[in-house]
Parts: structure tokens; C-alpha cells; sequence
């Protein structure tokens, strides 16, 4: 096969999928995000991970659990005869998951962002007394965020120390040094933030319903399609953490003039199904606050010092520094409390 799973050979593969999950395997066909699989027991798709079996299995019981709670619109990872939920080919491990035909969801209306909330809602309530598979290795983001903010601030100032020492600048670097202050306040600010809103308390209530949560929860990760409506996606970096990560970046993902709006109504259709209270608005607008898009490029440029395209890195800081001031309007809409129910 072609692309990036070009080592694959089609007969060999063939092979291997009808033994190991007793499907008939009708055709294939190379997608975007994997091979698409035509099957008698429908389409499905292969997928390649560099993810451990141990974390493989956390996250095929973590599809299994949210859908065996109700929560129907998402692909499980099917499991093969011998209840293994991933296959190895050629030293490379592979999941097969139903694949739903549709396309990225366009919430570019209030009423299709109040249909995102929703789902991200029902999701975590499906979500909760999660215990994963014997075996698995769990991954958990709880309390984590409050010393995560602290370590990237220092990490911050040191390239700024490193770059002022510097007889020569580069554009980055005065691109750097022109924005570098603002968003240091601005990691402080959200340091602050989580501290008084009663962070710790809602990583306990977490902890105590064994909350599982997407991880990557952007507009993209949700998909329009028949017969649910929405279909969530990329549910493979689920972990244990508290919900508020999840919807703020949902509210980060929209994008367009309306962008505010769009995030109240997105809001407010998830309190409406997991209610928020003034704690949780504080959080997310902590994360919201936090400059994660310029911190991760700053951390490429001066945290690791590989070789790399000056070029192209300035771009990336430069929408990088853009994105970031987007993100203005969407915390404007959390000041307003219209989600708070």
C-alpha cells in the first residue's frame, strides 16, 4: 500500500485481520487518518499507534466504558478473537475501530457549538467511575496543572535570561524578548487563578468519581455524521483529569469573528447537562489564560536546541503570539458568568 503505511502488504495484512478478527475482508483502501477496512461486519478502520499494549488497553477500556454507559457516539476498538485490542505487523502495533462515514463538524453557529457542549457533557458523565482493564498503564493528569504552570514560567525566564546575554539577536529572539513579558504576567495570572478557584477541590471531586476525560477536545475532534448527528473522535489520549481542561479547549478551538459567542453557547449547553459553578468558569478561564501555543514553541526554539529552519520557526512563534491574543474574546465571554448555572 501507498503513503505512510507503505510497508504494509495488502495480502499479508489481508491475511492477518481475518485471523485475528474473524472479519471477511472485502477490500482496502488508504484514508487520511488510517487504512479504511470494507468488511462484512461494515467499514472499518486500521490505524497505527506508537502507544504500549499497556496503554493501549487503558484507552480500548476507557471507548468501552463511556460507550457501555450510553455514550453511543464514538468508535470502540474492536478486540481480536483472542481479546487482544490491538494487532502487531512488521514490529508496529495497529487498532482497528468501526469507522463512521462524515466529516469535520463545522460549529460555526451558536446552535451547532451548543450541539459541541453537549456532546463533550454527555461524554463525561459517561465518563465517570471509570476502572480501567487489569494490566492497563493509566494515564492521569490530576493536579498536575498548578505546578505544570510554575515550571514552564521558569523555563521561560531562563531563554529570556540566555537571549538578553546574547551580543547578537536574532528576529526571533527580539520577537521573543517583544512578547515575553506579557505572557510571563499572563502565566502568572493563571497560576493565581487556579489557586483561587479551589483547583485541588475539584481534582479530589475528580479523583473521587474516577473521572476519565478526552484530552484533545477541539472542534475537530468531533464529526458530523449519520445516524447520531455528532461523532467524538481521537478519544485515544483519554486520562484521568478534570473536566474543566477538556472544555476549555473546546472554547480555545473556535475560530471567526463570532468566536465569543460561539463559546457562550457551547458553555451553556454543557451546564446545562454538567453544571458549572463559579470554581469551574475560574479554572477554565486559567487555562484559557495560559499561553500553552507560545510557551510550546519558545520550548522548541530555546528548549532543545536542535537544528531547525529560523525561517519557519519565526512563523510558528509569530502565530503562535497571534493565537494567543485570539483567545481574549473567549475569556471576555467567562467574565459574564452566563454559564454558571
Amino acid at each position: 500500500m501507498s503513503g505512510g503505511y507503505g510497508k504494509l502488504k495488502r495480502h499479508d495484512l489481508k491475511l492477518l485481520i481475518e485471523n485475528l478478527y474473524g472479519l471477511e475482508v472485502r477490500n482496502m483502501q488508504e484514508g487520511d487518518r488510517g487504512i479504511l477496512v470494507y468488511t462484512d461486519r461494515g467499514i472499518k478502520r486500521l490505524k497505527g499507534t506508537e502507544s504500549d499494549e499497556a496503554k493501549i488497553l487503558f484507552s480500548a477500556s476507557a471507548y468501552e466504558h463511556v460507550y457501555n454507559n450510553g455514550f453511543r457516539q464514538i468508535s470502540c476498538i474492536n478486540r481480536t478473537l483472542n481479546g487482544s485490542c490491538h494487532m502487531k505487523y512488521d514490529k508496529n502495533s495497529y487498532i482497528l475501530q468501526d469507522f463512521t462515514k462524515g466529516r469535520v463538524y463545522e460549529a460555526d453557529t451558536a446552535e451547532a457549538a451548543a450541539v459541541a457542549g453537549k456532546a463533550l457533557a454527555e461524554l463525561h458523565k459517561a465518563g465517570e467511575y471509570f476502572i480501567p482493564a487489569p494490566g492497563s498503564r493509566a494515564r492521569v493528569d490530576w493536579g498536575k496543572w498548578m505546578e505544570k504552570f510554575k515550571a514552564n514560567s521558569i523555563s521561560l525566564k531562563k531563554y529570556k535570561e540566555l537571549i538578553c546575554l546574547k551580543e547578537k539577536k536574532s528576529s526571533i529572539d527580539k520577537m521573543f524578548l517583544e512578547n515575553i513579558d506579557e505572557f510571563l504576567e499572563k502565566m502568572q495570572y493563571a497560576h493565581g487563578l487556579l489557586k483561587e478557584s479551589g483547583y485541588l477541590d475539584k481534582v479530589r471531586q475528580s479523583m473521587s468519581c474516577n473521572q476519565i476525560t478526552h484530552g484533545e477536545f477541539k472542534k475537530h475532534a468531533i464529526f458530523e455524521g449519520d445516524p447520531e448527528g455528532v461523532f467524538i473522535t481521537n478519544f485515544e489520549e483519554c486520562s484521568y483529569d478534570i473536566c474543566e481542561f477538556d472544555i476549555a479547549t473546546l472554547l480555545e478551538s473556535f475560530s471567526g469573528k463570532n468566536k465569543d459567542e460561539l463559546a457562550a453557547a457551547a458553555a451553556e449547553a454543557y451546564s446545562k447537562v454538567k453544571p458549572l459553578d463559579e470554581g469551574s468558569v475560574k479554572i477554565i478561564k486559567a487555562f484559557l489564560i495560559y499561553p500553552k501555543r507560545f510557551f510550546k514553541v519558545s520550548e522548541s526554539i530555546y528548549g532543545r536546541r536542535k537544528n531547525y529552519n529560523e525561517i519557519e520557526l519565526a512563523q510558528k512563534l509569530a502565530r503562535s503570539i497571534k493565537r494567543e491574543k485570539k483567545k481574549e474574546e473567549v475569556i471576555r465571554f467567562l467574565d459574564c458568568g452566563r454559564c454558571i448555572i
